[in-house]
């Protein structure tokens, strides 16, 4: 007999569809609503919250549940979708996702999702705004290229303010380590790797926050780093990495690419690979995961030696 009571929730903007084992209704996402939803919780034993990633809007309910101590498990979306597939369901509705996440949960049986450390919540907030206005900013520069003569200037005031509000957050980001002793740490090891600087760190401490309490090949799957076989009797296909967390693959590659240059450890292993023959993205990848381990390793020793 399973000892924990799943309790599924269907996020949207502004309601949560709840389905547990003996109750189905739906709550505003509101004070209220998140308080009806503890009491609800606090019904069962040993209940284990369970919701999908929603690109921010989850963010309020597992704050919520972190700080009442009540567990929750935030799972992959595309998981959820792929198991109701499997299942021969195609209607999506509210109602059905929440009780598709039940029958997911009872199935799947998913671990909770730890909450996060003390300040890391806001480093991916200030990081996601920082890529946000990146991309603004390369949106406006390439406008700029093309326009008329007489949009020149006040695309280039938009680009300067920009620019400065990218300082801002980025002096920002370098107050916020400070105050966060540990983390701070974690990123003045990380950036005496050559080839990983302060973009790579601050990246890795938001998006893969992992890197020092989980196996390396959990760690390289997790950053969509380990290559999948696609081999079907006699036949042997390419291999290929898939899926991950983007994020931290990008700053790798960009780090990798540096280090592949002026890390000797990491130059000689890319030239061996390409010697054998291996593609130069290919040999990159092949560094990225060593970079990453590399990474793993330092965090959990403070020992900078790369093998």
């Amino acid at each position: 007999m399973n000892s924990v009571n799943y309790i599924a929730i269907d996020i949207s903007k502004d309601s949560l569809q709840v389905k547990s084992i003996s109750e189905t209704t739906c709550l505003p996402y509101s004070e209220p609503g998140l308080a009806r939803l503890r009491d609800i919780a606090l019904k069962y034993h040993a209940p284990l919250v369970v919701c999908e990633a929603t690109g921010g809007y989850e963010r309020t309910l597992l704050d919520f549940l972190h700080e009442r101590s009540i567990a929750v498990a935030l799972v992959n979306p595309a998981r959820v979708r792929a198991f109701a597939r499997s299942e021969g369901i195609n209607a999506k509705t509210d109602p059905i996702d929440a009780e598709i996440l039940l029958n997911y949960a009872q199935e799947k049986k998913p671990l909770g999702t730890p909450p996060p450390a003390p300040g890391r919540a806001q480093l991916t907030a200030w990081l996601d705004r920082r890529s946000q206005l990146t991309e603004q900013l390369a949106r406006e520069k390439n406008r700029m290229a093309k326009c008329v003569s007489e949009l020149r200037d006040d695309i280039r005031a938009m680009v300067d303010y920009i620019e400065t509000r990218l300082k801002a957050i980025e002096d920002h980001i370098r107050k916020l380590l400070q105050n966060h002793p540990e983390m701070s740490q974690q990123a003045q090891c990380m950036q005496a790797i050559k080839g990983i600087g302060e973009t790579t760190a601050w990246t890795i401490l938001g998006y893969l926050g992992e890197v020092g309490s989980i196996g390396r090949n959990q760690l390289v799957a997790l950053a969509g780093l380990a290559p999948f076989n696609r081999d079907s009797g006699l036949r042997q296909g390419k291999r290929s990495i898939y899926a991950g967390r983007a994020k931290v693959r990008k700053c790798l590659y960009m780090a990798a690419t540096c280090a592949a240059v002026h890390n000797p450890v990491i130059k000689k292993y890319v030239e061996g690979l390409r010697k054998r023959g291996k593609p130069y993205k290919c040999a990159i990848v092949a560094a990225m995961r060593k970079l990453l381990i590399h990474i793993q390793s330092v965090i959990k020793t403070q020992q900078l030696t790369l093998a």
